[in-house]
C-alpha cells in the first residue's frame, strides 16, 4: 500500500472563496478545472491546485492510502474507480517529482493479540 506524506516545508492555504465557486460550477456541469483553489508555498516559488488536486491534497494525511484518497475523491466527483485510481495516483507521482509530497510503501498493520487473563510477555 501506497501512503503519500506531505512535505512539511510546503505552506498551503484552501483559497475558501474560489473553491466554493469551483464546487458550485462543477455541480452544474460548468467549467471548473482552470479555477485555482488551493496555492501551494514551496521554496519561495507559489503554486496552485484546480478543485480535484485541492480535494486530492487535503486527503495527505500520512497515514491514508492511495487507495483511501481515490476512493474518497471519486465519489465526490462520480468518477469511475479504476480511473479514479489511475489519475490519483498520476497527480501524485507528479508532484512527488516536485518534492511536494513523498510516497511511501506501508506494510498493512496487523492487528496486536488481544489476551484473556494474564498478559503475556
Amino acid at each position: 500500500m501506497i501512503v503519500p506524506k506531505r512535505n512539511p516545508d510546503v505552506v498551503w492555504r484552501l483559497e475558501k472563496g474560489l473553491h466554493e465557486m469551483a464546487w458550485d460550477k462543477a455541480r452544474k456541469e460548468e467549467e471548473y478545472e482552470d479555477l485555482g483553489v488551493l496555492t501551494l508555498m514551496v521554496k519561495g516559488g507559489i503554486h496552485q491546485l484546480n478543485l480535484v488536486g485541492a480535494e486530492i491534497w487535503t486527503r495527505i494525511n500520512g497515514i491514508s492510502t492511495v487507495k483511501k484518497i481515490s476512493s474518497e475523491v471519486g465519489k465526490l466527483f462520480g468518477w469511475e474507480d479504476a480511473e479514479t485510481d489511475e489519475a490519483v495516483l498520476e497527480f501524485l507521482k507528479g508532484i512527488a517529482e516536485q518534492g511536494w509530497v513523498t510516497l511511501e510503501e506501508s506494510a498493512g498493520r496487523e492487528a496486536a493479540p488481544m489476551w484473556k487473563g494474564t498478559r503475556k510477555p
